[in-house]
Formats: structure tokens, sequence, C-alpha cells
């Protein structure tokens, strides 16, 4: 285990060294949450009674802070270096030692988001005291918050092999880089990245609900504002760990698949 440590430790060092691309990345959240704070604000004016989609006005404005903030958080990049490793053949010198390298890959992200984990809460953290000092209400309580943390954590493992699965797909198709965003749009919408999925109506959140992707944005955020049931926390917390399980099963055996089919070119 001594590699995968000193791999965790390269990706500390790595963020720390460029720790200004977190906050620029976090700088520019600022613009789609004050589209969504008015956005919100024009809805809930016109809407009889105090909820909308099930949520208030102070749990829609918490949710879409914290999500946003989140997924941000969470956000990965090295699918990019998996398909240039891929490509020029930099995937030679991991094939040859003895690294597994998923393994090798998930301590460098861990590495990547510790050194902002306590950083990005506690921007959180203050986005929603904005929130309740405006609505004159904390929507966050503290069980709440504690039981995000561990929550946040399994959040980051599951993007990481979502991303990971993504990043495979550079064995079958070449130039596959500029697919990404694409993808990561799609996800960061049916995850409740952006906002609620009970925004697509009962049917449709019901299936959404279902998928990996809510547990990595949606439900830790719904944890975290009070709009989960003690019910829903429970089967969440079972789902997201049955999720991980799958993506593990999953990015093993598209890694061992890809192997197969891997030319060792360049490097």
């Amino acid at each position: 285990m001594r590699k995968y440590y000193y791999a965790l430790g390269l990706g500390i060092q790595e963020t720390m060294a460029y720790r200004a691309d977190f906050w620029l990345g976090i700088v520019s959240a600022v613009f789609p949450i004050a589209i969504q704070v008015f956005m919100w604000q024009a809805l809930y004016q016109g809407v009889e009674g105090s909820h909308l989609y099930g949520r208030t006005h102070a749990q829609m404005l918490a949710y879409a802070v914290s999500a946003s903030l989140l997924w941000r958080l969470l956000k990965t990049g090295f699918e990019y270096e998996i398909n240039d490793d891929i490509k020029n053949g930099g995937l030679s010198k991991y094939v040859i030692r003895p690294i597994a390298y998923p393994s090798y890959r998930l301590s460098c992200f861990l590495g990547q988001k510790a050194a902002v984990l306590l950083s990005g809460i506690a921007l959180i953290a203050v986005a929603l005291l904005c929130v309740g000092l405006y609505f004159q209400a904390s929507p966050v309580s503290l069980p709440r918050a504690m039981l995000f943390v561990p929550i946040l954590i399994g959040a980051l493992v599951l993007n990481f092999f979502i991303f990971f699965c993504v990043g495979m797909w550079a064995f079958w198709l070449s130039e596959i880089g500029f697919i990404f965003e694409a993808v990561r749009i799609v996800i960061v919408v049916l995850s409740g990245g952006i906002f609620p999925l009970e925004i697509f109506g009962d049917a449709v959140c019901r299936v959404l609900k279902l998928l990996p992707f809510n547990y990595a944005v949606g439900f830790p955020v719904d944890v975290l504002v009070g709009t989960a049931s003690r019910s829903a926390i429970l089967t969440g917390i079972m789902l997201q760990l049955f999720w991980i399980g799958m993506m593990i099963l999953i990015s093993h055996g598209l890694w061992n698949l890809g192997k197969k089919k891997y030319l060792a070119a360049g490097g």
C-alpha cells in the first residue's frame, strides 16, 4: 500500500501547487448561483403558498447553492489524463509495474480532493449561513451536517468511479476528449447538480433516483438541507454503497477488457 499512499501525497502536492485552479472554479460558480437565486426568487413570488416542488423557498435556495458548490468540489479531470495515457502510450509504465492503475488513479484523486475538502465544506457552510440569515431560519441542523460528511466521502468515491468508467471509453474510441464535457453536462443534470430532480416530475424522478448519479450530488445535498426523511436517508445510504460497489466492478471489468485492446504505441 506504500505506493498508493505516495500517490495520495502526490495528489495533495499537485492541488497545493495549483490551488488557484480550485479557487477560480469556486469563483466561477458565483454567476450560475446568482442566476438561480434570481430565478427561484421570481418563481416563488408567483406561487400560491410557500412550497414549490415540495420545498420551501429557503430549502430551494439552500439546495441550489449547496449543489452548485458541491459539484465543483467533486469535479474530476483525470479522465483527460487517462485518455492521454492510452492514446500516447503513457499507460505502458503502469502496465509493466506492480501497480493497479485504477487504485493509483483513485489515490491521486482522493489526494487532490483532500487538500481542498475542508475549504470546500467551509464555503458551503458560509453559503448556507447567508441563506439562513436572509430567511432568519437555519436550513441546516448539526446532526444533518455531521451525517453529511461520511455521505460526502461516499459521493467522492462514487463520482471517481463513474468518471473512471467514462475514461475507459478511450480504449475503444479515438479522439474521445471532446466527449467528456458532453457527458459531464448530462451527468450534472441527472445528478441534481443544477436543480432538484423533482422538477422532472414524479415518474422520472423515481427512475433517476435509482441511478448512481443522484448519490453523487443530489442525495448528499438533500441530507444536508433537511429535505430527505429518515427513511429516505437510510435508503439513500444503502443505494450509494450499492452503486459504489457496482461501479467498482464495472470499472475493473472495463479496465481488464481495455488492456486487451491496448497497443502500447508511443510513450
